[in-house]
């Protein structure tokens, strides 16, 4: 019997983002089910698997025929420069969207701006105040429309996806009801299904030896972790300072790994306490977190996003500390370690000398998180759910 079929846009590895990671898990359960095109712009796939058993259409090369896919699937994030070519074709050609941010703030300055119609856009959905706003905020803050960290929380410019007739899939209840707030999509256009589990048993690893000599990293010392792209609203400057603290109280050596790019920390990185990886291909990704001690993944303010790095480190087992905000704060309090803004410094302190002190307590977190991951996120589970949504 011949499969439905799906034609799929997302970016892909080697474009690096989260979202590459993710579409390549989803599309590989979701193949069980479906024959699946997938839809990219300007590059060549480097994982050889998908690239065999999908077909591969490029946006600016080939003739999309749109209409003759049985569904089609758009991941829609807040990176330009990897999904500014999903987010018209979503306007023109409506099929389920995977919505993996609340705030498109990025997204829409990236798009319109590109197309040179940027406050004209903002007029027709902001009016005469959103311009105001904008204008206001640049003139205090100095910057351009991208450096403005403020406004994507209070402009989250995500009215035309909503509006667009596409079914809306995310991964959080914190974003489904944000999105029945603003009264622009229906009830039953819009579900909350949980991200895919990230790591299997098939996951490949490197050993610890060899990862941490690429890096100069201490073998004896107690490891804190974070993971993904270096930035303000990972709090990265906080944890910098709470350890760097710490490693001159404590009797035990500890390090604290940034794993991912972003250079607002530099000034913090010493190579001997405080350590940045730069960006890395997944198997040293993946085994950062499995020799990883204790990781500290926050968030402030929430886009409203889902971490895949967070669903990573749960599904591997690892004690975690994270936001107490947004999707972070449905993570049941016995699979991770809820931290909060207010004294956020000493919370970390504390907590972070407890797990150390008593490493007993690590473990039931990782024994609950690994257990969560597999009962929630399993590919089968997913594309049981997605399948059911396609078909209301």
């Amino acid at each position: 019997m011949q499969k439905p079929t799906i034609l799929y846009a997302s970016p892909f590895n080697p474009m690096q983002s989260g979202i590459s990671d993710y579409s390549e898990v989803l599309v590989k359960a979701l193949q069980e089910k479906y024959d699946i095109t997938l839809l990219v712009r300007g590059y060549r796939l480097s994982n050889q698997q998908l690239t065999e058993s999908c077909k591969v259409l490029d946006y600016d090369r080939d003739t999309i025929p749109y209409h003759s896919f049985d569904y089609i699937i758009y991941n829609i994030g807040n990176q330009p420069a990897y999904h500014d070519y999903i987010y018209q074709c979503c306007l023109e050609h409506p099929g389920l969207i995977i919505l993996h941010d609340f705030s498109l703030y990025f997204l829409f300055v990236g798009v319109h701006g590109y197309k040179g119609d940027f406050m004209g856009a903002i007029y027709e959905l902001e009016g005469a105040k959103g311009i105001h706003r904008i204008k206001d905020t640049v003139r205090k803050e100095h910057h351009g429309l991208l450096e403005c960290k403020n406004l994507p929380s209070v402009m989250p410019l995500n009215h035309e996806i909503l509006q667009s007739g596409n079914k809306i899939m995310v991964h959080s209840e914190y974003t489904y009801h944000k999105i029945m707030e603003t009264g622009y999509v229906k009830e039953e256009n819009v579900r909350k299904i949980n991200h895919i589990a990230l790591v299997d048993n098939t996951t490949d690893y490197m050993s610890k030896e060899e990862l941490f000599a690429l890096y100069n990293i201490p073998n004896d010392a107690i490891i804190l972790a974070s993971f993904g792209f270096i930035s303000n609203t990972k709090l990265n400057h906080v944890v910098c300072k709470v350890i760097s603290k710490l490693a001159s109280q404590l009797e035990q050596k500890v390090c604290y790994v940034m794993v991912g790019e972003g250079t607002y920390v530099d000034e913090y990185v010493d190579d001997k306490v405080i350590f940045k990886t730069g960006y890395t291909e997944l198997i040293e990704f993946n085994s950062f977190i499995k020799y990883s001690d204790i990781i500290i993944n926050l968030r402030h303010p929430s886009m409203g996003e889902t971490s895949g790095a967070l669903i990573r480190i749960l599904g591997l087992g690892k004690v975690c500390m994270i936001s107490d905000e947004g999707w972070f704060a449905e993570i049941p309090d016995e699979c991770a370690i809820k931290v909060r803004m207010n004294g956020i410094d000493q919370t970390l302190e504390d907590k972070i000398t407890e797990l150390i002190q008593y490493p007993e307590k690590r473990m039931e977190y990782e024994k609950n998180a690994k257990n969560y991951i597999s009962s929630e996120y399993s590919g089968e589970i997913i594309v049981h759910q997605i399948a059911d949504f396609l078909d209301s």
